[in-house]
């Protein structure tokens, strides 16, 4: 019993785990079918998110609760671990983009080579976020992000038949390995200034103001700045994002986009808005006696560059002819977004970066599903390619241009409302938050040009000649379809989930909305 009651707070954590090692041993016994170990992955993702809804006090859900409620939003301790609404809200978006792309994986081909490999580490992946979103340690946190950056490495090139994904498989580790070493080299020199890497022993020490090293702890902050910037695509850390996301299957691509960006988000989250609260009153100075204060200063750093993020994967996202490097152009101006709301540093600011992680969850996923299904089907990798495809693939081209006017934010989809409630963040905080809003408002208005002119080829450019179908073999007998009209069931259903949610959040948000809000706030006044 005693030994139940230890783990019961790790049973999400623990379901992942054991999904996937049930995947990898299913492997080892021969049972390689995509679908029975894609459905072990569904299963683990499902079950994990249910337990974590149910922590967050999700109505009608308390009875897969694994968490005392006291034990949420605690007060901090010297422990590696801590329990937080705003981490259990991101565990929740890691396991739904989990959860998505392993639903939609399962319509890959059955014999499909690697595909326990695939499953296996996608689950580990999702493992290691799920570990960061309980990190109250900054080693226990780096080491977390490890697990999932170790992982995504091996997805991107898992199918070890083009050369496009080796090579981006390739170009991530090496990047990834750089930016790790810069992240775990900056928390060593924290350690040096404090004599802790515990996230909450730091901040307390930075209230006292009594740091015997504020040089040292000035620059491994800023090597961790440096190492999560290349995890977030933050500009001008973002040159790896665009080759990988291209040359990476779209389920890894969506994967990537969806949940990993996510990871680098949350972890400047807790390293620079919790307990380290650089942007409290009275608070956030390295240096004896206030005689400067980083809160405005990093304010600004993270302003310039949540700018320089959007309009620069904006202004190249309208440059491309190919869709995926149009999407993770467009992927790695969202991560300018996500930024927007740290450097507005309030609780309504944090609200909505949360709720645009939580809604990229479902748009940039779904989007690179879409493109997915679109390959399975024949459709080639250029915009050109999709002409005609509103007519041929009427619920494709639906699903599509829902997600693409979320993206875009346009109203009754969840994309108008994270950005709505962000930019009002901005214009609440005043001064010079004020020119966020407008510098987000025109990104959003740039946006529009190339979201608008895909949905323009889709409906009203003359239909494209029919392409051969993926699987089909030229001058013979055609391949057997995947059913749902050659996409696939999963496929077809993970796509339809993004388009309702974006649609139903678009209109009615505050279920989510409200309990974003009230996490953001609790995490702001207390740093947990």
């Amino acid at each position: 019993m005693e030994t139940l009651a230890l783990a019961a707070p790790y049973v999400p954590e623990l379901i992942v785990l054991g999904a996937a090692l049930l995947v990898f041993l299913c492997d080892v016994l021969g049972l390689r079918r995509t679908e029975w170990v894609g459905g072990i992955a569904v299963s683990g993702s499902a079950l994990a998110l249910l337990a974590v809804l149910a922590d967050l006090g999700t109505a009608g859900l308390g009875v897969f609760r694994t968490l005392p409620a006291s034990s949420v939003d605690a007060a901090p301790t010297a422990a590696l671990t801590a329990y937080t609404s705003l981490g259990l809200i991101f565990a929740a978006i890691f396991l739904i983009a989990a959860l998505l792309v392993a639903l939609a994986s399962t319509s890959r081909p059955s014999e499909e080579r690697g595909a326990p490999i695939f499953f296996g580490l996608l689950l580990l992946a999702t493992l290691g976020m799920l570990l960061a979103t309980i990190a109250a340690d900054l080693i226990f946190l780096l080491l977390a992000i490890e697990v999932t950056s170790i992982s995504t490495y091996v997805m991107v090139g898992y199918t070890r038949r083009g050369s496009r994904s080796l090579e981006a498989a390739m170009k991530f580790y090496i990047v990834g390995a750089l930016s790790s070493t810069l992240a775990f080299f900056g928390a060593s020199l924290v350690f040096g200034a404090f004599g802790t890497t515990n996230l909450y022993a730091i901040r307390a020490v930075l209230a006292t103001g009594s740091i015997g090293y504020p040089v040292l702890a000035l620059l491994g902050f800023g090597f961790i700045i440096a190492g999560l910037a290349f995890k977030t695509t933050l500009v001008p850390f973002h040159a790896w994002a665009v080759d990988v996301y291209d040359g990476a299957p779209s389920e890894v691509s969506a994967f990537l986009a969806g949940a990993s960006k996510k990871l680098g988000l949350f972890a400047i989250f807790l390293v620079f808005v919790g307990p380290v609260l650089f942007v409290a009153t009275g608070g956030g100075s390295l240096f004896p006696g206030g005689s400067l204060d980083l809160g405005p200063v990093l304010r600004l750093v993270f302003a310039i560059v949540a700018v320089g993020t959007m309009t620069f994967g904006n202004v190249l996202a309208l440059l491309q002819k190919e869709m995926k490097r149009m999407l993770a152009y467009s992927s790695i101006s969202q991560a300018g977004y996500l930024l927007l709301g740290i450097a507005i540093g309030t609780a309504p600011g944090l609200a909505g970066a949360t709720l645009q992680a939580f809604a990229h969850v479902f748009m940039k996923t779904g989007a690179f599903l879409v493109v997915a299904a679109a390959a399975a089907v024949g459709i080639g990798p250029l915009i050109d390619d999709w002409r005609g495809v509103g007519s041929r693939r009427p619920l494709l081209a639906v699903a599509f241009a829902v997600l693409l006017l979320s993206l875009a934010g346009v109203p009754l989809t969840v994309g108008f409302v994270s950005k709505f409630v962000l930019f009002s963040a901005a214009v609440q905080a005043q001064g010079l938050y004020v020119w966020l809003a407008v510098a987000g408002l025109l990104n959003s208005a740039l946006s529009v040009f190339y979201y608008g002119r895909v949905l323009k080829v889709i409906y009203f450019d003359p239909a494209a000649p029919a392409a051969t179908p993926a699987g089909a073999v030229v001058g013979g007998s055609d391949a057997p379809p995947l059913p749902a009209g050659g996409i696939g069931y999963g496929r077809a259903a993970a796509i339809g989930i993004t388009a309702i949610v974006v649609v139903a959040l678009g209109i009615d948000p505050q279920p989510v909305l409200g309990a974003i809000q009230s996490a953001a706030t609790h995490f702001l006044a207390t740093g947990a």
